[in-house]
């Protein structure tokens, strides 16, 4: 299991560090969801991997990570 301290942006996007103000709000709602206790570790493992596939673009892995995990609404 990965932990981080406050504070701690996940290695993969250190890089995006001082991107700017969207940037940083990306980073900070990441950083909640892997550190905190509201999803499965399955479902950080998949963010995880979208950051990866996505290394410059940290909101596009947030977005599709939204999209996987909300819950399905009846039609």
């Amino acid at each position: 299991m990965e932990t981080m301290a406050a504070g701690a942006v996940d290695h993969r996007l250190e890089h995006l560090r001082g991107e700017g103000d969207l940037a940083l709000q990306v980073l900070g709602i990441i950083h909640e969801v892997l550190a905190g206790p509201g999803l499965s570790e399955e479902a950080k493992d998949g963010l995880r991997r979208l950051i990866d596939a996505h290394p410059d673009h940290p909101e596009q892995a947030l977005l599709e990570h939204l999209y996987r995990v909300r819950p399905l609404r009846a039609a």
